[in-house]
C-alpha cells in the first residue's frame, strides 16, 4: 500500500532557476559524492541535487534511499517532520570556498553527514526559525555508520563542521504537499534559497512520500 504523508507548510525542490543574474540555479546529479564509507555509500540514493551560481557548483545534496518514519507521527506547530533525532537524511558536499550554515557558521568545503535533529527548547533559540526541525552536518569522515546517532553525540560531532561548540544546522521549513521533482525558490524578505524535495520513506510496511522544505543557502534573522 502506497500513501501520502502531508505535513502542513512550505519547502522547496528540483529544476533550473534563472530568476536573475545573481541567481543561483538547481540541477540534477548522477554521481555519488565520494569518501563514504562502504555501509553509508550503500544507503544513499546516487542522484543528487547540485546548486550553483554562473555555472560554479555550489554544493550538492543526496539522500537516503529509504527514511524510516515515527509510527502515527502529528505533526505540532513546532515539530513538523515524522523522523527521528540522529536519524540519517542524506549527505552534503560543500564546494564553494565561502559557504554557511542557518546560523552563518563557516562550513568548509567537503563532504557531510545530513542527519535530523530537534532545536532545544531553551531561551537561546527562540525565534530563529519557524520550525524545531533542523538537519545536522557532521563530517563524513567520522560519521561511517548510517545508524542513528544519539542526540549528545549528534551535537558534538556536528559542531567539528563549523570548529566552535555549535553544530552546523540548516532550518527545515513546514513543508508543503510532496513535489513531483525538486525545486529551488528564493525568499526575496528573508534572502534564503529554498531547497524543496521528496524523500521516499517507509511507516511499518506502508511506502510513504515525504515532502522536505530545506533552507540550504541564507541565514537566520534571529
Amino acid at each position: 500500500m502506497r500513501r501520502t504523508f502531508v505535513i502542513a507548510g512550505c519547502l522547496a525542490c528540483l529544476a533550473s532557476v534563472a530568476l536573475a543574474e545573481d541567481a543561483y540555479q538547481l540541477d540534477i546529479s548522477e554521481k555519488a559524492p565520494a569518501g563514504l564509507s562502504e555501509k553509508v555509500t550503500a544507503a544513499i540514493d546516487p542522484r543528487g541535487m547540485t546548486i550553483s551560481m554562473k555555472d560554479d557548483a555550489v554544493c550538492t545534496v543526496w539522500l537516503v534511499k529509504s527514511l524510516p518514519l515515527k509510527a502515527k507521527f502529528k505533526s505540532t506547530l513546532t515539530v513538523k517532520y515524522p523522523l527521528a533525532a540522529g536519524e540519517l537524511v542524506g549527505a552534503l558536499e560543500v564546494k564553494a570556498a565561502e559557504f554557511s550554515d542557518f546560523r552563518g557558521q563557516t562550513v568548509k568545503p567537503g563532504v557531510y553527514m545530513l542527519r535530523y535533529g530537534l532545536q532545544p527548547q531553551d531561551g537561546n533559540h527562540v525565534g530563529t526559525s519557524e520550525t524545531s526541525d533542523f538537519l545536522l552536518a557532521i563530517p563524513a569522515a567520522s560519521d561511517t555508520d548510517p545508524a542513528p546517532v544519539k542526540v549528545p553525540n549528534l551535537m558534538k560531532r556536528s559542531a567539528k563542521a563549523t570548529g566552535s561548540n555549535h553544530p552546523a544546522i540548516f532550518s527545515l521549513l513546514p513543508p508543503d504537499e510532496p513535489p513531483s521533482e525538486a525545486t529551488l525558490t528564493h525568499d526575496e524578505g528573508k534572502k534564503l534559497w529554498l531547497l524543496q524535495f521528496t524523500a521516499e520513506g517507509k511507516q511499518g510496511d506502508d511506502a510513504v512520500k515525504v515532502p522536505f522544505k530545506l533552507v540550504v543557502i541564507g541565514k537566520s534573522e534571529g
